[in-house]
């Protein structure tokens, strides 16, 4: 029988790298943001991309009493709806495997904690869609080995270089990269 993720990323080594789940869907974005981001360097509040977002969540599902759950003052959950699913909520679809990295973690940091097997969803509520996520072991496995480069990438003693992509144009950092 093959290890499970948990026994690949003991608990010692879960807790020393656990982080804020921001930092999972940067990396899966761009490493030079986690890097930028590492170091207090915060442009959301700049940006109206960030602000738009921001008003979705605030504007989205009214009637879910559990928002924003803030968890060990370290991961900030969107929604948790009474059926034990975690909600992620996001503008579009654009940067879908990074928001399914971000859930994962959710899912793997609460199963940690003894919440057992939940099940995340994404939610774009303005493309009216949803994805469910569910934490199978390649998964698990995906955000085992992201926060290990995260913690390399915030170890670097200058940020990665940054390599255009069509998501910069949206970044809330890009003045950071391209001036």
């Amino acid at each position: 029988m093959a290890p499970s993720p948990l026994d690949a990323m003991p608990d010692e080594e879960f807790d020393r790298l656990r982080t804020n789940g921001i930092k999972l869907h940067y990396w899966a974005v761009c490493h030079r943001k986690v890097w930028l981001y590492a170091k207090g360097l915060r442009m959301e509040p700049l940006s109206d991309r960030v602000a738009l977002g921001r008003l979705l969540h605030e504007r989205v599902y009214p009637d879910i009493p559990r928002r924003e759950v803030l968890i060990d003052d370290l991961i900030k959950i969107d929604v948790l709806e009474a059926d034990n699913k975690v909600l992620e909520v996001k503008h579009s679809r654009k940067l879908a495997d990074a928001a399914r990295l971000q859930v994962a973690y959710y899912l793997m940091y609460l199963k940690r904690l003894g919440a057992g097997d939940l099940v995340g969803e994404l939610r774009f509520p303005k493309e009216r869609r949803r994805e469910e996520v569910r934490l199978t072991a390649e998964l698990e496995s995906r955000v085992a080995d992201a926060l290990r480069e995260i913690r390399r990438t915030e170890e670097l003693p200058s940020p990665p270089p940054a390599d255009f992509s069509a998501t910069c144009r949206a970044c809330a950092y890009s003045d950071l990269c391209w001036g």
